[in-house]
């Protein structure tokens, strides 16, 4: 409330302006603060969550799996307190500036402007020397090939689609998960879309008669020396290995379709609807789905040690491929990328999703590759036909030259 007042000394009245601060004001300012701490504290979790297996405590994986949410909420409320002008900014600026390594698993950002022509002089060297050897990999969770399905025959549909774009993209080498021919009719028809891919292994986790089965695939125009799978104990999952000739070269790809969250379409529908009350019902909802990713974050890093120590045994180059289930803020992606290259923080742009339900918010499917190699090309389309978006790179590969053998030991 205003007042007057008179000063008797200066001869002049003084207008009091200034309003007490109102019980809202101060109520709003401290759920804003106590809003800033959880997130930030929430997001320090998701950080510590890549050194902890989830086997010594599962806790921290539930915070990396929500750290795409994390970070932008901390960046929203950055950008609040500085509006603000208040100190409490630094709350959520020091939080992200700790997690400046995990933010560029996440989302990466190309400042060229512009891409110099190629030298024709250094393209005529080249043609003159041999050109180094790429190679090209698409993985892709195919969901069985029955994503939507609507009509009697949505089973040849979404396989012609999917092979429309393998087409198109023309990998070398292409990696399933969720792979899956019900008869020998769908046998007989993959086959006639995929004459291109004439080498193939599969490892199926049920089934598995004359390549009719569920599992993982590999199709590959490069010759598969040896192959071997690895189904997870008490698990689903499964994992395929393939030493592929690359030239004269070897190089082992691994294909991975590690532990599923085992969250149902009406359960994601849900969590996408935000339908969570607080009557039983919703608290019961919350409960199971708490106890099923509790247990499959379990489950799943046992599979990725287990696959880290393949890798790091592997006498060859390793590529590393598959629907991970866990975001880039995880245990399951440290371990499994150990001293691995990404192709997406080497050659991605922008924000990457790999899985376009739950807001389009997680990448969960990668290609990683041994450090003597060199991503030229990286890219993840939104398709329809499937939970998961594929994922295409193109990959240089070096000469194993000594100084490349020396670099594995």
């Amino acid at each position: 409330m205003s007042a007057n007042r008179y000063n008797a000394g200066s001869n002049y009245y003084y207008l009091d302006q200034s309003q007490p601060r109102r019980w809202w004001h101060t109520l709003l300012h401290l759920l804003l603060v106590l809003v800033t701490v959880l997130f930030a504290g929430a997001l320090v979790m998701a950080y510590l969550s890549t050194g902890i297996s989830p086997e010594r405590s599962w806790i921290f994986a539930f915070f990396g799996l929500g750290a795409p949410f994390l970070f932008f909420g901390n960046f929203v409320l950055l950008l609040v307190w500085i509006l603000r002008w208040r100190w409490w900014a630094l709350v959520p600026a020091i939080t992200l500036l700790l997690g400046l390594g995990h933010l560029g698993t996440l989302v990466r950002f190309d400042f060229r402007k512009e891409y110099p022509a190629e030298n024709t002089t250094a393209a005529a060297r080249r043609t003159a020397k041999k050109e180094p050897a790429r190679l090209s990999i698409l993985t892709y969770n195919t969901h069985g090939f029955v994503y939507e399905q609507s009509r009697h025959d949505g089973y040849r549909r979404m396989v012609d689609s999917v092979a429309a774009y393998v087409q198109r993209m023309q990998p070398d080498v292409i990696c399933f998960q969720e792979y899956e021919t019900m008869n020998r009719g769908d046998v007989r028809l993959i086959d006639s879309l995929y004459r291109d891919w004439p080498y193939r292994a599969y490892h199926f986790v049920s089934g598995g008669a004359e390549e009719v089965g569920y599992g993982v695939a590999i199709f590959s125009r490069l010759p598969i020396l040896k192959a071997s799978g690895t189904l997870f104990e008490g698990s689903r999952n499964t994992m395929l290995q393939a030493d592929l000739l690359a030239g004269r070269d070897t190089l082992r790809l691994f294909n991975n379709h590690l532990q599923s969250t085992q969250v149902d379409e009406w359960s994601r529908d849900r969590v996408e609807r935000l339908d969570v009350r607080g009557d039983k019902e919703s608290k019961h909802f919350v409960r199971s789905l708490a106890g099923r990713l509790r247990d499959n974050y379990r489950r799943r890093a046992v599979q990725v040690d287990t696959i880290s120590r393949m890798i790091e045994a592997s006498p060859y180059p390793a590529i590393v491929t598959g629907d991970f289930n866990d975001t880039p803020v995880s245990y399951t992606y440290h371990k499994m990328r150990g001293k691995l290259d990404d192709t997406f923080v080497n050659a991605g742009s922008g924000f990457a999703y790999t899985y376009n339900r739950l807001f389009s918010m997680l990448r969960i499917d990668y290609v990683f590759h041994a450090p003597e190699f060199e991503t030229l090309e990286y890219r993840s389309d939104a398709l329809p036909w499937s939970d998961h978006n594929p994922v295409f790179v193109r990959i240089g590969l070096s000469p194993a030259d000594g100084a490349a053998k020396e670099k594995r030991k």
